[in-house]
């Protein structure tokens, strides 16, 4: 009996199970290969092996495993070792070369065995081609990096929001205090327009991190592309051929119109930026079906019908190390000065906050296309609410602003007064209520956060507060207030009970007008907290 030790031959710890002349190895949908350890060949294989490497049969029996197939990795003396140990490998990831020289991950399990001679020679292997689950732990990573640096953008952007809150409404006052000629006239004007500059920054931001506030209904995306057209053409420049392309019979959606509208123009933006030399940018609309073979390539996309918005340019195109970051931001390959970074950026924010996908497609020189889908509603586009003008001027009202941070609780008073209301000051929402309860709800309206996140209101968030008002006290009237609304919360269809909304950071006229509103609009409607929400249960309390 010839003697020999299986470890001096180990050049392969893998190759694929000989599989017995039956149909059922051959038609296998994993790769089966049988080799033999002293040789560092395969025996035989079948058809499914031969696929996943794109070699014919005799070719890859002519192949050495160890140098042509296997690509070497820090575990392979070891698993070398266990396999000649154990007579078996368990499930292991491995490395293989393709013929055109691309590599594949694969999940290898493998079993030793004798040869004719009764020698541990023969390695029966078994390959499942993990490519595809490669691609979706690509996808699953990339969405979590996105998910993550959107929760530090907008956490910055809300906090950033409340102190802008400060400088606009402390400006405001002092301008409305001096002169036009007074010498600080021109100081103040430009510390409020740098206020506005970062007050845009901020909601850029929360468009990424998919917590800025929104107005969805239904629309038609046709309508909407069309409506934008006209000015788009005027900001791309005459180079540009802007090309529409919308089908008939769109299906709705449920989009905030506004925020599709900058969906459109910051595409359109970016692809003129990608052809300095002028080109063609399409625009086209779809009614699409994604189904189940799509969903297996796009695994975070759910099977079923869906608008499609695509927008394609001539441009250079995104090279394929770019393309795993064009949604970071702040990322741009354009020069310094010349971009922001953050198109792209909010573009994913609004599309994943309207529960839609994107992806994008682009070679070097071929240039870009973008496709949106959003999924399609049964319901009928409805007409936006009209604008409600008000005029009334102040007449004596008392207004309670539940408010955790002192100085914009400070500044908020001040405004207010200055407006001719009187003014209550609340640092918590059970202060609010005892405030109230001491007034016999003596009080004509309350302002507090929509929704709050941080337990800095201890034991109740501004939604709970305002089921209990409306419940003891229904004549008091209610304005919220917050740099962002929750997702959830948002899907829930809270801000559409909320008698008036306004977002931080405001001026003061946007003060005046809402208080307004929401006193000429009471009494108000109860709004429907449920105790088992959790969203609404665990919401905390920050401005």
């Amino acid at each position: 009996m010839r003697q020999t030790d299986p470890r001096c031959r180990a050049t392969a710890f893998v190759a694929e199970k000989s599989p017995p002349s039956t149909s059922l190895v051959d038609r296998a949908p994993f790769g089966i290969c049988r080799s033999s350890l002293s040789r560092d060949r395969c025996i035989s294989v079948n058809a499914a092996f031969c696929q996943m490497l794109g070699y014919t049969e005799q070719e890859l029996l002519q192949l050495g495993l160890s140098q042509d197939v296997y690509q070497p990795t820090p575990n392979y003396p070891g698993l070398v070792e266990v396999l000649v140990r154990e007579r078996k490998l368990p499930a292991q990831e491995a490395i293989l070369q393709r013929k055109d020289g691309t590599l594949l991950r694969a999940r290898v399990t493998a079993f030793l065995s004798e040869d004719e001679d009764g020698v541990l020679d023969y390695v029966d292997s078994y390959l499942e081609d993990l490519t595809e689950q490669s691609a979706l732990e690509e996808q699953i990573r990339a969405v979590q990096k996105l998910e993550a640096v959107g929760r530090l953008a907008g956490g910055v952007a809300h906090d950033f929001n409340n102190i802008l809150l400060v400088i606009k409404l402390s400006t405001e006052i002092m301008l409305g205090q001096v002169t036009p000629d007074n010498p600080l006239t021109r100081s103040l004007l430009q510390v409020s327009h740098a206020a506005e500059r970062a007050a845009a920054l901020t909601k850029h931001m929360l468009a990424f991190s998919r917590r800025q506030v929104m107005q969805p209904r239904v629309v038609n995306i046709n309508s909407v592309v069309n409506d934008t057209l006209h000015m788009l053409r005027r900001i791309i420049g005459e180079d540009v051929q802007v090309v529409p392309r919308l089908a008939e019979e769109l299906a709705n959606t449920t989009l905030d119109p506004d925020q599709l509208s900058q969906i459109v123009f910051n595409l359109a933006v970016n692809a003129r930026d990608a052809m300095s030399e002028g080109g063609t940018l399409q625009i086209e609309t779809g009614n699409v079906e994604l189904d189940a073979g799509y969903s297996q390539k796009h695994r975070l996309v759910q099977p079923g019908r869906y608008v499609m918005l695509a927008v394609t340019d001539t441009g250079t195109g995104i090279s394929k190390a770019d393309l795993p970051r064009i949604f970071d931001p702040f990322f741009t390959t354009k020069e310094m000065g010349k971009g922001t970074g953050l198109g792209l950026s909010i573009v994913y924010g609004i599309v994943k906050q309207s529960g839609g996908y994107i992806w994008v497609y682009s070679e070097l020189g071929l240039g870009t296309t973008f496709k949106l889908y959003f999924p399609v509603t049964a319901s009928s586009v409805g007409v936006a609410p009209p604008k409600v003008e008000v005029a009334e001027r102040p007449n004596g009202e008392t207004i309670l602003i539940v408010e955790d941070d002192v100085a914009i609780r400070a500044n908020v008073r001040n405004c207010v007064q200055h407006l001719g209301y009187t003014a209550l000051e609340a640092s918590s929402g059970a202060a609010a209520l005892r405030l109230c309860e001491q007034l016999h709800g003596n009080v004509d309206l309350v302002m507090t956060d929509l929704v709050m996140t941080d337990l800095v209101m201890p034991g109740m968030s501004g939604l709970e507060l305002a089921q209990q008002l409306t419940q003891r006290f229904p004549a008091v009237a209610l304005l919220f207030t917050s740099g962002y609304s929750e997702d959830g919360v948002a899907r829930r269809g809270l801000l559409r009970d909320a008698t008036v909304f306004l977002e931080k950071p405001y001026t003061v006229a946007d003060l005046a007008h809402a208080v307004q509103r929401a006193l000429s609009e009471r009494p108000v409607a109860s709004i429907p907290v449920a105790e088992s929400d959790p969203i609404a249960r665990s919401a905390g309390s920050r401005c």
